[in-house]
């Protein structure tokens, strides 16, 4: 009862008002998959015959358009936990287990994590390109990109790699590796592109400003940068990728990140196309590599669902 000085003037009854809410328990699934984008369609999308797997984590599509999230074609997304802000879009048996909506996810760490320090551009590290070489690069500020082409192989010191005013892009027949690799995209141009039948193994860091973060994108980035994993051999992708601003796709035909002991993608939207399975491992206890606060098995958290 919510008694009133008016209606006690007049002699009235108190008015009785009866609310109810839920609240559900989400901190059992570990987060590792959440587009970030609050309106858009297609903020996480499966289309074709892709497969997105994280079967002992939590995949969240923070949209709340209807379509926000999307599973079409003959694709599969399979998790531990699956929500969507909006809806879904896609057949019942598309999606293990069927996605709970009315929730979204906010990474708590991850945007106060601070970037990393942009200093000059590199003396001979401008609009690099590496044809038919092995080589071994150390880290620095790349600007213009930095392109393998085929027949290339370039294993990347430990340390914190920034690519500025242009892409990462490593052609077919070309191979990148490295341990204890943090890679920064900052300008305009900036973006990510492992093209078909190229070799992709790389882990994060274990400390340092970069610890546990394999990509980390610019919080002022434009919304048109792709980062772009078409590759058949990227095994091996482990640690957390941030891309607040930008769009991930992952395509190719064989599974990406199945060696990685885990990998959390965080992206403003989140696609996989043509047929891979874009695997996402939760095995923290079996890497060194760090998982920043609000993510991964650090996301314990309790939502109000209604």
């Amino acid at each position: 009862d919510a008694p009133s000085s008016l209606a006690g003037a007049l002699g009235l009854a108190p008015q009785s008002l009866h609310v109810t809410a839920t609240a559900k328990v989400v901190g059992g699934a570990p987060l590792c998959l959440i587009g970030l984008d609050r309106s858009a369609q297609r903020t996480l999308y499966a289309e074709t015959k892709a497969t997105i797997q994280a079967r002992n984590c939590a995949v969240y599509s923070n949209s709340t358009h209807p379509g926000g999230l999307k599973a079409g074609g003959q694709s599969r997304i399979e998790a531990a936990f699956i929500c969507s802000a909006g809806g879904k879009q896609g057949q019942d048996a598309s999606y293990s287990p069927l996605p709970e909506r009315g929730m979204t996810s906010k990474p708590v760490e991850i945007p106060e994590r601070p970037a990393p320090v942009v200093g000059s551009c590199d003396p001979g590290l401008t609009g690099l390109v590496i044809s038919g070489e092995t080589r071994t690069l150390l880290p620095g500020v790349y600007c213009g990109g930095l392109t393998l082409d085929a027949g290339s192989s370039v294993t990347l010191s430990p340390g914190v790699y920034i690519f500025k005013d242009g892409e990462l892009r490593v052609d077919g027949g070309a191979t990148l590796t490295g341990t204890g690799i943090g890679m920064y995209f900052t300008g305009d141009l900036s973006g990510l592109d492992f093209m078909k039948n190229s070799r992709i193994s790389l882990s994060a860091p274990v400390d340092g400003a970069m610890a546990g973060m394999l990509i980390f994108q610019d919080r002022a980035a434009p919304t048109s940068q792709k980062f772009e994993i078409s590759s058949d051999g990227a095994d091996t992708l482990l640690g957390t990728i941030y891309i607040p601003r930008g769009r991930f796709y992952s395509g190719g035909e064989q599974p990406i990140a199945q060696n990685s002991a885990y990998t959390i993608i965080v992206a403003r939207t989140i696609e996989a196309e043509a047929g891979p399975t874009l695997v996402l491992n939760s095995n923290y206890s079996a890497t060194n590599v760090p998982v920043p606060n609000g993510v991964g098995p650090l996301s314990s958290q309790v939502r109000l669902a209604n």
